[in-house]
């Protein structure tokens, strides 16, 4: 299967004959619950349940246990087989309780110990990480730009991040590191208020409220005629496809976008000096295969190189992600076998 492609489907179109160790990975966020079964590198199957139908994260890894029971099945194999499971989740993980600390979405579940609930119920090895971790071990292992140093953005209704140093997810001592979205960029004493209380944070500016108020700014800043004036429904996809049709308003929302995000990778490639910066989540508006999705690329490079030592510009790579909506569990499975001792950087593309 190709995880560029983020269409849903039961099984993958490989034989699922392959030689490899069976692991599963699991991405639990606020809305849906997704697991994959892998094989080696190969994708055996995925599906997905919704977070709201259980009452418990027990009851959820029930179900998942089922379904991952019968499929297994159909391939001559049983629970027996499965090695390790990989369990990534939106929040701050505390490394100590193996619970999530901080969560925006998941507040029903807030300081549960999901890996041993997760364990109890497979009665299997888990690897517990935080899912932006997840998605930037996946790039770094098995996607299209595959780097032993990376960092991941993933823009959305916040601004996740995703570090990466010698093919391994660095959290800190208290496992915070990497929270991106969270760096301050704004230091002014009128800078915007993150949603999580403090002021001038990257989240504030790159997430998608904070794309929606640089458009309303620009808007009352302006008399020029725009699209996205009078819209009862602003939202980055409408600025997206109004930058696509030529509309300047949106076009420079876009762009202040990148100056924001460019000025963000500049102070941590500072810090992290990675191979590679990956954006990635459902904000990147339209992506590489569009003309916005180039300019929002272009405008982060042109702010991000010029404010770098030359020895980081001259070799940083800013990219899109490429495996899509697959990447947290794509990065639980390989955490899994990394944990286990089975498996290091760099991976095989995922097929």
């Amino acid at each position: 299967m190709n995880f560029a492609s983020t269409k849903e489907s039961n099984h993958s179109n490989g034989d699922d004959s392959g030689e490899g160790t069976w692991v599963l990975g699991i991405d639990l966020g606020g809305t849906t619950i997704k697991f994959g079964l892998f094989r080696g590198d190969k994708l055996i199957w995925r599906n997905h349940i919704r977070t709201d139908d259980f009452e418990s994260p027990e009851a959820a890894f029930q179900s998942c246990r089922d379904s991952v029971e019968r499929t297994l099945k159909e391939s001559s194999q049983t629970l027996e087989d499965l090695h390790a499971i990989g369990l990534a989740m939106a929040g701050v993980l505390d490394p100590k309780a193996e619970a999530l600390a901080e969560t925006a979405n998941l507040h029903r579940w807030h300081h549960l110990n999901f890996r041993q609930q997760l364990a109890d119920v497979f009665q299997k090895p888990v690897a517990l990480l935080n899912d932006a971790d997840a998605a930037a071990l996946a790039e770094s292992a098995h996607g299209l730009c595959r780097a032993n140093s990376l960092v991941l953005l993933t823009l959305g209704t916040g601004v996740g991040g995703g570090v990466i140093l010698d093919g391994r997810p660095i959290r800190g001592a208290n496992g915070c590191g990497g929270e991106i979205g969270h760096a301050t960029i704004d230091f002014s004493n009128d800078a915007r208020m993150c949603g999580c209380g403090f002021p001038g944070h990257l989240e504030a500016y790159a997430g998608s409220a904070g794309v929606i108020q640089t458009a309303n700014e620009i808007l009352k800043q302006t008399e020029a005629a725009s699209a996205l004036r009078g819209m009862k429904s602003l939202t980055p996809l409408a600025i997206a496809n109004a930058a696509a049709d030529g509309d300047a308003v949106a076009i420079r929302v876009i762009h202040q976008t990148g100056i924001v995000i460019g000025r963000a990778i500049a102070m941590f490639s500072h810090v992290v000096d990675p191979d590679v910066v990956l954006l990635g989540g459902a904000m990147t508006f339209g992506g590489p295969g569009t003309d916005t999705g180039k300019q929002f690329l272009q405008s982060i490079r042109e702010e991000c190189f010029p404010r770098t030592l030359v020895q980081i510009s001259s070799h940083l790579k800013i990219e899109f992600a490429t495996l899509g909506n697959d990447a947290g569990i794509v990065g639980a499975a390989h955490y899994s076998r990394q944990v286990a001792g089975e498996t290091s950087w760099p991976g095989t593309a995922i097929r």
